[in-house]
């Protein structure tokens, strides 16, 4: 059994926003369940990613804030074919923390992408971040405080030994690593300590978010390490609007575009399918005067460099995509 589901198009056919949504790469896609069953989304998973399949995306990384996301995608991978599904491991305290062995078995099951601690890191416990939303699912939740929470310094602001390990497992296996919801200067830390594992390009994880908070001048700082910044549809459209749009464009042009992804990260049940909240994104900074090719590269082409993508991996993509739709329309005329 497979999902067929049909993005919609204008009449008309595709604009350039269709366009550029094609080949696109989410790095920040949740599901669900995600915390707790009381947490819905607006679509089941297989169907959600049909649509992005449809949409024309390439892939997507599913993240979770509790669990590695490897079974998750083997079965969706079977239910949903030519989109690449990327599973991720977050490290948080479901997973021990900072533990290199639950990295390695998550990475040996497929795990391409690590996340740093989301809600038990204690900067997140201290500017009210995922931890505090936790607490209206998680009766437990009510006990993380900052001094229980995760950083990855020590006082003196150098990596601990199990960051480091943590750093070690990524470069073994050839994931790719997420500041997550650590502070900007652990993230700096983080990203200068991981060139002595070889690891030259990190994401700067939503620093606009309440649970990052970093300034410019820290983002600046992040990419001058050789860092990619990330920003996500959530954080500039309803509810949250973190960050206006102007705003958003506006460091976009300090950084380049070659140093910046767009992504999703929604889960709720009134948000849209995650392609399509992408898409409205895209759409938004065409007529901000966003050229077509700096879209493209934050939304396709920094992303397929990052995952050691070539074109015949798009190629390929497509093929499947193309393919499939031609079942469908001959299942469908039968």
């Amino acid at each position: 059994m497979t999902c067929n589901h049909h993005f919609p198009h204008p009449p008309g056919g595709p604009t350039v926003t269709d366009e550029l949504l094609k080949g696109a790469i989410d790095f920040h896609h949740h599901g669900y369940p995600e915390i707790s069953f009381d947490v819905r989304t607006r679509m089941e998973d297989a169907d959600e990613i049909a649509i992005a399949r449809s949409a024309g995306m390439a892939g997507l990384v599913l993240k979770s804030h509790v669990f590695p996301t490897v079974g998750r995608a083997y079965h969706l991978k079977k239910l949903v074919p030519g989109i690449e599904i990327l599973p991720s491991i977050t490290l948080n305290y479901a997973v021990g923390g900072l533990n290199p062995m639950a990295i390695e078995f998550a990475a040996r099951q497929g795990a391409k992408m690590v996340f740093m601690p989301t809600w038990s890191a204690a900067h997140d416990i201290e500017r009210g971040g995922m931890s505090t939303h936790l607490r209206h699912f998680i009766e437990r939740a009510e006990g993380l405080k900052p001094e229980k929470g995760i950083r990855l310094t020590s006082s003196d602001g150098k990596l601990t030994q199990q960051t480091r390990e943590c750093l070690d497992a990524a470069r073994q296996f050839g994931m790719v690593v997420c500041t997550a919801h650590v502070s900007p200067q652990e993230s700096i830390a983080l990203a200068d300590g991981a060139k002595e594992y070889g690891i030259d390009e990190v994401i700067f994880s939503h620093p606009d978010s309440n649970s990052v908070g970093a300034t410019r001048e820290e983002i600046r700082d992040m990419v001058q390490l050789g860092a990619v910044a990330e920003f996500c549809a959530l954080g500039c459209l309803p509810y949250f609007q973190r960050i206006g749009l102007g705003d958003f464009a506006d460091i976009l042009s300090e950084i380049s575009a070659d140093k910046a992804i767009l992504t999703t990260d929604y889960f709720f049940e009134w948000a849209p399918p995650a392609s399509e909240t992408l898409r409205m994104l895209i759409g938004s900074f065409l007529m901000l005067g966003m050229s077509e090719t700096d879209i493209r590269k934050m939304v396709r082409d920094t992303p397929a460099r990052i995952l050691g993508w070539g074109e015949n991996d798009f190629k390929r993509i497509a093929a499947e995509q193309a393919q499939l739709a031609d079942a469908a329309e001959a299942a469908a005329a039968e």
